[in-house]
């Protein structure tokens, strides 16, 4: 194994810390899907009475577990502003976990509740993107652009967008970061 040139991190400290990241990073982002869900119901439906609280209950429980895996990560130095996304990521989900609660009995849909709500969860996809370009294997991958979805028959009047947007590397837009890393086994 070689070294990190940073400061003398092993580059396999920092393979360590992204597997572990992976899952917590996709611990967070399946419980922002849910509670970003139940916020969608909250703000659509009419009758609130007891929609969903399963799936809020869930959600709460999914929050205090990804902050502890959050926690217990350990970052190496050139992963800490990778960190530093994935804590504040994990603190703006616990926010939108209490903002869901919060919004369960307003009625109006313009409540400030609803913003504190909506302003967490975009807080935490915010920071969720930018973990997505800071590590390499943390690319969100947009499928829409992905080789199979070029090569798969489509109905009239269904289409791909155009795929004339290339990063520097080649890759469409979207599919894979352009950062360079040593040791990585992307090109």
């Amino acid at each position: 194994m070689g070294v990190y040139s940073c400061v003398g991190v092993t580059e396999q400290s920092l393979l360590r810390y992204a597997d572990s990241a992976r899952d917590a990073q996709q611990l967070i982002s399946q419980t922002l899907t849910q509670l970003s869900g139940y916020a969608l119901l909250l703000l659509t439906s009419r009758c609130q009475a007891a929609q969903a609280e399963g799936a809020l209950a869930g959600a709460r429980q999914a929050v205090v577990h990804a902050a502890e895996a959050v926690r217990a990560l350990q970052a190496p130095e050139p992963a800490a502003h990778h960190y530093h996304h994935m804590r504040c990521a994990a603190e703006t989900l616990m926010e939108a976990c209490a903002a869901a609660t919060a919004c369960r009995g307003a009625q109006e849909r313009s409540d400030k509740r609803f913003d504190t709500l909506t302003r967490a969860l975009r807080a935490t996809s915010d920071h969720l993107r930018a973990t997505a370009r800071l590590l390499p294997g943390f690319e969100l991958i947009d499928f829409g652009q992905a080789c199979c979805a070029a090569h798969t028959p489509r109905l009239p009047g269904q289409g791909i967008e155009s795929n004339s947007r290339k990063s520097v590397s080649g890759f469409p837009s979207g599919i894979a970061s352009t950062r360079r890393w040593s040791g990585s086994p992307f090109p």
